[in-house]
């Protein structure tokens, strides 16, 4: 009988991922499990067999093929529609990333820096100017990350709250299936006419260069772009926004590390503390969806063609062969690899996008407020349990 999937959070341990995982890493690495609609995929959890499967070419992100493991009903309501080049075949899927690269390199998005910093220092001035105690989610976390990724897109930013809201119910894995269909139409409808607004003169923008270079030749068609501007603005703004809120949380219920990484100045130190909170938090609530295109074998078990594999990121970044103590946050760990923001060809395009955002959001917060506190006791946040992210309804702080 196979373990069902979703594994609940234990909300007294919220920063944790579900304790089966462990379990399952020891005894059943991988292992079939049952998902909502009665399939069974292969669920995977120790840190090198997902390494192996997210490498993998003949596992694949195509959210049209018949054996792909949708984790909830919204997964496969956007089955039928023109999907983002992350769900496409791997042959449709690397060209168009291609396409992308050269305009999230690390120097072009550290020429962001200045206008992140003052994007936050904004929302800050703001949270200092008003009373207290003020939700960090509602009252930061979202604001910058939408503001960030608007601003880096050449998107307007007051479409983007709405925007926001559309996109939780997309991810959401309980949102009834035309609830999720009419927030799908409003987001088409939106990043077609970005497109089509670029196509008649494009701008001085990502969104605008992209168009010039691939739409107006013809490498690449308007509801391509539309696809992929819309994953662009949706991948770059929930992860980090909730990244921003629960490394806050992190930081504050381990108060030794917080005055460690106060204490920090050498880029490289602070850099590899970012990415120790990555691994101990890891967002991705669902696991990264994969089909297998031909047989293939992991962790010792025979996967066939056309059968669903789930590799559960959050799991293999607690992997105790790979990360010492691993349920213990340690900003000075050793760094090792973390799967935080994937792996191979599908590690995240903005990557080092994200990795600016989360060093200048965390330096920043905790110079400009240093008595920042949770306002409730951690058991009284509501944290999400219902959409594929990790991360809190509301986050009430005070200083």
């Amino acid at each position: 009988m196979s373990d069902s999937y979703p594994k609940p959070r234990d909300l007294r341990r919220p920063l944790d991922p579900p304790a089966d995982y462990k379990r399952l890493q020891r005894e059943a690495p991988v292992c079939p499990v049952k998902i909502w609609d009665g399939s069974t995929p292969w669920l995977i959890t120790r840190h090198a067999d997902a390494c192996e499967a997210l490498a993998d070419p003949r596992l694949c992100g195509d959210f049209t093929h018949p054996g792909f493991p949708h984790t909830s009903p919204a997964s496969k309501a956007r089955r039928a529609r023109l999907l983002p080049f992350a769900f496409r075949p791997e042959a449709e899927y690397r060209p168009q990333r291609a396409m992308l690269l050269h305009e999230f390199t690390s120097r072009k998005m550290e020429a962001w820096r200045p206008a992140i910093q003052r994007t936050v220092d904004e929302a800050i001035n703001a949270m200092l100017a008003g009373p207290r105690p003020i939700d960090l989610m509602a009252a930061f976390a979202l604001p910058v990350a939408i503001r960030v990724i608007c601003d880096v897109l050449g998107m307007p930013r007051e479409d983007a709250e709405h925007l926001h809201v559309l996109s939780r119910t997309v991810g959401s894995r309980t949102a009834p299936k035309e609830a999720v269909e009419r927030a799908l139409d409003a987001l088409d409808g939106f990043f077609h006419r970005l497109v089509a607004t670029n196509v008649r003169a494009p701008g001085d923008t990502l969104v605008g260069r992209v168009v010039a270079e691939q739409v107006l030749p013809g490498k690449l068609s308007e509801p391509d772009a539309a696809a992929m501007f819309q994953l662009l603005f949706h991948a770059g703004h929930g992860p980090s926004a909730y990244m921003f809120g629960m490394g806050v949380v992190a930081l504050l219920l381990h108060p030794d590390q917080l005055d460690r990484f106060r204490a920090m100045e050498d880029p490289r130190e602070i850099s590899a503390a970012i990415q120790e909170l990555l691994r101990f938090v890891t967002v991705s609530h669902s696991a990264r969806q994969r089909v297998a295109l031909e047989d293939v074998t992991l962790g010792g078990q025979h996967i066939r063609a056309g059968e669903g594999v789930l590799v559960q990121l959050s799991a293999a970044n607690r992997d105790e062969t790979v990360f010492p103590e691993p349920d213990r946050l340690d900003l000075q760990r050793e760094p090792r690899p973390n799967l935080a923001m994937g792996h191979g060809m599908h590690l995240c395009t903005g990557r080092a996008l994200a990795l600016i955002q989360l060093e200048v959001v965390f330096r920043t917060l905790f110079r400009r407020i240093p008595t920042l506190r949770l306002a409730v006791p951690v058991e009284d946040i509501p944290f999400k349990q219902d959409e594929n992210i990790l991360g809190a309804h509301e986050l009430p702080v005070t200083w």
